[in-house]
């Protein structure tokens, strides 16, 4: 029988594929040896819009990268309008956070090999909590690349455990917690899906946009695989291995609300002006 920690743990590992479905990897390059990581994105739907979430470094570059749409390769650059946190230096940004509004010619494509993340799992006004209720998704730059003596193109997907660090550490990294989430990264104890052991993990550069996803522990007693979107990961220092930074979903509602008339709660943490 499963102690209460295995129980929550499994519950974690069931909203995997959740996860995954809404998830993408942002690609440049298009020749079958010279694909390169760029990011990664996640989609999420608010009454009829569709949108791409991910870091603005990584949106910067819309309308040169694109997306996979199937194991076959096949690709598409996602068009439609951008929402981008404009600043003369992306190095300081602390936001660090783009939207693209889908358009109707992509959308139909896109809506056949992924899910959205639904306005009521956006966890806004979300209380972070100092244990491994988290969880993030990307895909590593240094895992995705072409096997060797190939042409086939493999992408390795990173799934890590996580808990958020106090907010006394925020200041000192230039961060402010009621607009960030900092939460460790334990490399030598990452999960490797493929083997189902635990071991040394890779490098996070290519995560870039990927979600923070909070699994209540309350959903044990119902069963229920119902993952939240707290943030959006964008940052990792390669002076401090051990963390990784993002942004609250509730800068990323607060942004589409700006540019969009739609009717969803106001944050009661932080105000996009």
């Amino acid at each position: 029988m499963d102690t209460s920690a295995e129980a929550y743990r499994n519950l974690q590992f069931a909203s995997i594929e959740a996860i995954r479905s809404c998830t993408c990897i942002v690609m440049l390059d298009k020749s079958s040896y010279s694909y390169k990581a760029h990011g990664t994105g996640v989609f999420i739907q608010i009454q009829n819009h569709y949108f791409l979430v991910s870091a603005a470094h990584v949106m910067d570059k819309h309308g040169e990268f694109f997306i996979f749409l199937s194991q076959e390769k096949e690709i598409i650059y996602p068009g439609g309008d951008t929402y981008i946190n404009r600043t003369e230096n992306r190095e300081k940004d602390e936001l660090d956070i783009a939207v693209l509004r889908l358009d109707d010619e992509c959308l139909p494509h896109i809506k056949r090999s992924y899910s959205f993340v639904q306005a009521e799992d956006l966890a806004i006004n979300h209380i972070f909590q100092p244990w491994e209720y988290y969880a993030f998704l990307g895909f590593p730059a240094s895992k995705t690349k072409v096997k060797y003596k190939t042409d086939i193109f493999c992408i390795t997907t990173l799934f890590h455990f996580t808990a958020p660090i106090g907010a006394e550490h925020y200041e000192q990294l230039g961060r402010n917690p009621y607009v960030n989430v900092i939460a460790t990264y334990n490399k030598k104890h990452v999960y490797n899906g493929s083997k189902g052991t635990y071991g040394t993990g890779p490098d996070l550069y290519g995560i870039s946009g990927c979600g923070l996803w909070f699994t209540d522990p309350e959903d044990m007693s119902t069963g229920i695989i119902k993952p939240k979107l707290t943030a959006i990961m964008t940052d990792w220092f390669a002076k401090n291995k051990n963390i990784i930074i993002g942004t609250r979903i509730d800068v990323v509602t607060g942004m589409i609300k700006k540019f969009l008339d739609i009717d969803f709660p106001d944050s009661s943490i932080v105000m996009v002006n």
